[in-house]
């Protein structure tokens, strides 16, 4: 589905009037008096890892442009010189994303922080009038991904999950041929993962925090603990605190292809697991297996 300009304006103005009676709701963005012909002003929150992609993209785009690169590492303001290259001006650099939700010229945010924050970022740009586009999983458990679903109905804003595999022409017209029939009643899909993990090590001391991370702001609604990991970052994925481990890094894309091949639209009536963190010893605390 391509979804334009119009089409976010569009959405962006029905929000006004609900924004409006909505006190804990910051000032509705005035995207709507915009042109439809101009471009899509985005905002990407976290710029490393899947970030970069997100930068890639956008910029790449004649619709849309970057107009700020936020990330609690200022490392990263390093990539403003390669989004100025590819699409002609340069993004402004800022460690606090919130800075960025009361600018009118901003229409999405685009955010590949890591999970513990997914759902937050995506509800306060909600409730200062954007659109999010928010990589998977889109919150960090259940409860904050049913207040992110409310907050974009009650504001008839859009928010789009990273499940990339979603618009693979080719996983598409192998969903439309199953769903056809002519395989006859499917009974089940089972999808693997079979992405080789090492060891993330463990340190005999706290790692310490570069002094160019605003390690406060990372940790933002998760639990600000000392880490026992060699790298902060990637890294936080096999944490409790701040990840969901593979199932939520890289098994949310097999689980949702083997229910979108079903047409499963329903919550499971039950889950079983079985696995632990098998293989070594380290830091981490999700389960390999």
């Amino acid at each position: 589905m391509s979804l334009t300009r119009r089409y976010f304006l569009k959405s962006a103005a029905a929000a006004s009037a609900v924004a409006a009676a909505t006190h804990i709701v910051q000032d509705p963005v005035q995207a709507q008096s915009k042109a439809a012909s101009e471009k899509l002003g985005i905002a990407v929150i976290g710029a490393g890892g899947r970030g970069s992609s997100h930068l890639s993209e956008f910029a790449g785009r004649d619709d849309a442009e970057v107009l700020y690169i936020c990330d609690v590492d200022e490392a990263q303001a390093g990539k403003v010189a390669g989004v100025e290259k590819k699409q002609g001006r340069a993004p402004k650099f800022v460690q606090d994303f919130r800075k960025v939700l009361d600018d009118p010229s901003v229409d999405c945010i685009s955010t590949a922080t890591p999970n513990h924050w997914h759902s937050l970022v995506s509800i306060w740009a909600l409730q200062a009038g954007k659109h999010v586009y928010v990589e998977k999983p889109v919150s960090h458990n259940v409860w904050e991904g049913r207040q992110l679903l409310e907050w974009s109905r009650k504001l008839n804003l859009m928010v789009q999950c990273g499940t990339q595999s979603r618009s693979s022409p080719s996983l598409r017209e192998a969903v439309a041929f199953v769903q056809s029939g002519k395989l006859g009643k499917i009974q089940y899909a089972i999808g693997t993962c079979y992405k080789p993990r090492k060891s993330i090590g463990k340190l005999d001391k706290p790692l310490v925090i570069p002094a160019n991370i605003d390690y406060d702001m990372w940790c933002g609604p998760a639990e600000k603990v000392d880490l026992y990991r060699p790298k902060l970052h990637y890294d936080w994925h096999w944490d409790f605190n701040t990840g969901n481990g593979d199932m939520g890094n890289q098994g949310i894309h097999q689980m949702d292809i083997a229910r979108w091949f079903l047409g499963e639209q329903e919550l499971s009536p039950r889950v079983m697991s079985i696995g632990g963190r098998l293989g070594y010893d380290d830091a981490g605390n999700t389960p390999n297996t």
